[in-house]
């Protein structure tokens, strides 16, 4: 998902997957540290971090009260290939007695690639149709090379959860796997996490 503050805008797309229509509890996830993205505890020596899937050189960020002001452009440069499927993979885990352990939140998207500009997804509203040059990007999805160029925007993510109240820190770990033609998984994947708490707003 995403920053120096850098490219926190993947995150909204790895964060509102995890939104619900139902009639829940409303929350706004703050994260814990301005950086957002960390690499991912205990990763496979094969995993990428931020830095390995954009370059993140040309985007400004700034936060007031948990709301990140987004700005410039980002490049893809992940080594993949184009017409490779993007899987991604978000799961939430909850800090509990010294322990991060999985709760019933989580969701995969099986081609990333297909989905990302679809208006009716959350991250069109929050993410994607900020994008400035999607027009001109629509099919290069995350392939290296890929300029996503941003009008200023703010990200206030929030998320609808029925059931019991979120209490404590909660981590998300995001990971992004790419398959060339043949479904052959390529040898490095992005993995991502970002921890933080939410907040209830009703």
């Amino acid at each position: 998902m995403c920053f120096q503050l850098a490219f926190r805008v993947n995150a909204v797309l790895l964060l509102i997957l995890f939104a619900r229509q139902s009639n829940g509890l409303i929350y706004r996830f703050i994260p814990e540290d301005d950086e957002f993205f960390e690499d991912c505890d205990n990763a496979p020596s094969n995993a990428l971090n931020l830095h390995g899937f954009v370059d993140t050189s040309q985007i400004s960020f700034s936060r007031n009260n948990g709301i990140i002001t987004v700005s410039g452009n980002t490049t893809a440069i992940w080594n993949i290939k184009p017409g490779d499927r993007i899987e991604g993979k978000a799961v939430m885990f909850q800090y509990d007695r010294g322990i991060w352990r999985p709760t019933q939140f989580s969701v995969t998207v099986r081609n990333c690639c297909a989905v990302i500009y679809d208006k009716p997804q959350y991250w069109y509203k929050y993410w994607t149709q900020h994008i400035t040059n999607r027009e001109e990007i629509k099919d290069q999805c995350f392939y290296p090379g890929t300029k996503m160029i941003y009008e200023p925007f703010e990200i206030d993510v929030l998320m609808q959860f029925t059931g019991l109240p979120l209490n404590g820190r909660y981590k998300i770990v995001t990971t992004f796997r790419a398959f060339d033609k043949r479904n052959v998984q390529r040898d490095t994947i992005i993995c991502l996490q970002t921890v933080g708490e939410f907040e209830r707003l009703d």
